[in-house]
């Protein structure tokens, strides 16, 4: 009889494999995703609505504010949303986190080491139209054989020119698991 202690990987696990707990999950982050950027783009297909005005649109992304009892990478969320909205072609997004890296490689252009023929133009950065923001927050209810959790996931654009927010949207994900008694 062999006996192994080696470890067994698998790949392409299905989105409700994900799920091990009542902790967030790979598989709630797929469902929020989803959910926020069909509102979004249904927003931004509907007559009269400011996101559908003035195309091209564009949204600077910020993190999720986590109010939640857990680590939640709420970078991902965003990233995910910002990535879908871009690739459907609904939204131009400024990226936050590249701008020190803009304006230092900007800065060193102007040193005199480069060639002024191939040097980028000073003055050409795009200003956002929106802030992308947003909360995700959670409940807990723990008793010696359940664990109930209900999260609230909620963000919303808001114009930078007038501070109104001129879409918002929430998805709530809840679950509960139950222990056996051995446990």
């Amino acid at each position: 009889t062999i006996i192994s202690c080696a470890t067994t990987i698998r790949h392409g696990i299905a989105d409700n494999e994900t799920v091990t707990g009542s902790d967030w999950s790979a598989r709630d982050l797929k469902e929020v995703a989803d959910h926020m950027v069909n509102s979004i783009t249904k927003s931004a297909n509907s007559p009269g609505s400011e996101l559908r005005q003035g195309k091209p649109r564009w949204i600077l992304a910020k993190d999720l504010r986590n109010e939640t009892d857990e680590h939640v990478n709420t970078r991902t969320i965003m990233e995910k949303v910002r990535t879908k909205l871009i690739n459907d072609g609904i939204a131009r997004f400024v990226d936050d986190q590249a701008l020190n890296d803009i304006l230092n490689q900007l800065k060193f252009q102007q040193s005199g080491l480069f060639d002024n023929k191939t040097l980028v133009q000073v003055g050409k950065l795009v200003g956002a139209k929106y802030i992308l923001r947003g909360t995700i927050s959670s409940i807990r209810k723990r008793s010696d054989r359940t664990d109930i959790i209900y999260y609230n996931i909620t963000l919303q654009a808001v114009s930078i020119e007038t501070g109104e927010i001129i879409w918002t949207d929430e998805k709530e994900v809840q679950r509960l698991t139950t222990k056996g008694l051995f446990r």
